[in-house]
């Protein structure tokens, strides 16, 4: 009989960062048991003062000992049913992954760049698509691009999940960084690679609802919107937003989005069905709408409203659609959004909570992230006010 998996969640919020480090790794270390730690997904809120991620890593070699290590700094951490946002806080997430191969790798921004197509990527990895691989990757993001990122893993590995994060650290006002075994990684993307007889399960919940209705992109150049249903795309918003109810008009003025369809071969489109991205900004004179994403012709695009009973809604639905659970031991990463939690609930918890009533109880470790990476509809993206959940076992 082949040796099980193992997961197991550490985490504390000593407010001194070498004693909360110390902490939850003797707590992870401890409920994963004898035997060794395969990988270890770590994630510090940068609310400590005088932070060393080096030194960091040391105190995780001495009381977890992991094999690989995979982590970055954050606004706030996540931890079994806790989220802790701008306050001190160290989150782990210990795997013991029997005949699994963990494969790290970093990309530089000047290595990004170099990478021309999919086939540079696999190249670049060693690792083949029949291999079928399941990527962890973190980023920065002021030097990372994790649009083209996403794109280059759909292109280099169909189907294969791309789940993690951009660090956030930046919100408190601290650098990036990223940690890749004992290397601590100021720029660009660090990552891992599965292989073996690993399964991920992936929610995506975007948390947003369409108003108006669907119409085709006619003109676009790069991320601005000329001309959308051969109308003026200004004008088209402002009538949108007329038959609106007077609380979705209040609503609009700090949660309206775009929504790019995913499947354009359906015949019709519901709440999920999108692509999530911001509105940047208008030309009031041409009436053009920039967008925060590049839009080609062709293309529905359909308004959308964000809100935290459609976040609720959207992500219980999507949680509750999960196959049954089976007695194989799991662990679970979530990857929220700095604009959710308590600032979009009005409560702290909330997401946490939810995985673990729905799906729990479940060793948990995450952060929120300045951008999301998962897959929708059988594609990765980069999303932003999501929670990106990855079940694993």
């Amino acid at each position: 009989m082949s040796e099980a998996k193992r997961f197991a969640e550490g985490f504390s919020d000593d407010k001194d960062w070498r004693k909360a480090a110390a902490a939850a790794a003797r707590t992870a270390r401890t409920r994963l048991g004898a035997g060794p730690c395969d990988l270890a997904l770590v994630f510090v809120s940068e609310a400590f003062e005088g932070f060393d991620p080096a030194e960091f890593s040391t105190l995780l070699a001495k009381g977890l000992a992991p094999l690989r290590v995979l982590g970055c700094n954050a606004s706030g951490v996540i931890a079994g049913r806790k989220e802790i946002e701008r306050t001190p806080g160290i989150s782990i997430l210990a795997m013991r992954l029997p005949g699994v191969r963990v494969q790290p790798f970093t990309f530089a921004p000047a290595e990004l760049g170099r990478l021309e197509d999919g086939a540079a990527l696999v190249k670049e990895l060693d690792l083949y698509p029949n291999e079928s691989p399941k990527f962890m990757i973190l980023g920065d993001p002021a030097s990372a691009d994790p649009e083209r990122m996403a794109a280059l893993f759909n292109e280099a590995y169909p189907g294969a999940p791309l789940i993690g994060g951009m660090a956030s650290g930046l919100l408190l006002h601290k650098p990036s960084w990223m940690l890749l075994g004992s290397s601590v990684l100021t720029q660009g993307l660090a990552g891992v690679a599965l292989v073996g007889p690993v399964e991920i399960q992936t929610v995506v919940a975007q948390g947003c609802r369409p108003i108006g209705d669907p119409l085709i992109v006619t003109r676009a150049e790069g991320n601005v919107l000329h001309e959308l249903g051969g109308r003026n795309p200004l004008e088209v918003l402002r009538e949108t937003l007329s038959k609106c109810t007077p609380d979705d008009q209040r609503l609009a003025r700090s949660s309206l989005f775009a929504g790019l369809v995913m499947n354009e071969g359906r015949s019709e489109f519901r709440r999920g069905d999108f692509v999530i991205r911001n509105l940047l900004g208008y030309d009031d004179k041409s009436g053009s709408l920039v967008l925060g994403a590049n839009l080609r012709r062709g293309q529905t695009l359909q308004f959308q409203l964000r809100d935290a009973h459609t976040s609720d809604q959207d992500f219980s639905m999507l949680l509750g659609s999960l196959p049954e659970v089976d007695a194989a031991p799991r662990g679970a990463l979530l990857f929220s959004c700095c604009g959710r939690g308590k600032g979009l609930y009005g409560e702290s918890d909330h997401d946490a909570t939810l995985v673990q009533t729905l799906r729990g109880p479940v060793p948990m470790a995450g952060f929120f992230a300045n951008g999301e990476f998962g897959p929708v509809g059988g594609r990765n993206f980069v999303h932003g006010y999501t929670s990106s959940l990855a079940l694993i076992k």
